[in-house]
């Protein structure tokens, strides 16, 4: 786990994941942790009324990673449509990098890019550049 990182109410959506150093463009800060799961529990489980959120991060579509129980800070990572970072999918690894360089306090977000032809989720990043939605861009967004 990075030292660096911490978990503070977010102005996006409940909490989110900051960091107290600076991080320069395109370091790694860290890796998604959580238990592999099959598709068929990813959406099992993102039904579940009784869950507090939904933290699985998918891979591909075969299988997840769920960070509820077994994840790290990462988990905390808020959507924005400007994001400061981004994810590489390496085998059965989510590994976050710096897209830009980022400030010491600032929040650590990335884009879902939900499919555009699900279910619109109204964005509530705040960023300059806004799409919205958490869904990609597409003919429903």
């Amino acid at each position: 786990m990075s030292e660096y990182l911490f978990i503070k109410e977010s102005a996006i959506n409940r909490f989110g994941c900051f960091t107290n150093k600076f991080i320069s463009k395109d370091h790694l800060i860290a890796e998604y942790e959580g238990e592999l799961i099959s598709a068929e529990e990813a959406m099992r489980r993102e039904e579940d009324m009784n869950r507090s959120g939904i933290y699985t991060f998918w891979l591909n579509d075969e299988n997840a990673i769920d960070g509820y129980n077994k994840g790290n800070h990462t988990k905390y990572f808020n959507h924005s449509c400007d994001p400061s970072c981004y994810y590489e999918v390496a085998g059965n690894k989510i590994l976050f990098y710096a897209a830009r360089d980022i400030q010491q306090g600032e929040e650590l977000t990335i884009d879902y890019d939900y499919d555009a032809d699900s279910e619109l989720i109204v964005c509530l990043c705040g960023s300059a550049e806004c799409r919205g939605y958490l869904n990609e861009a597409g003919e429903n967004a």
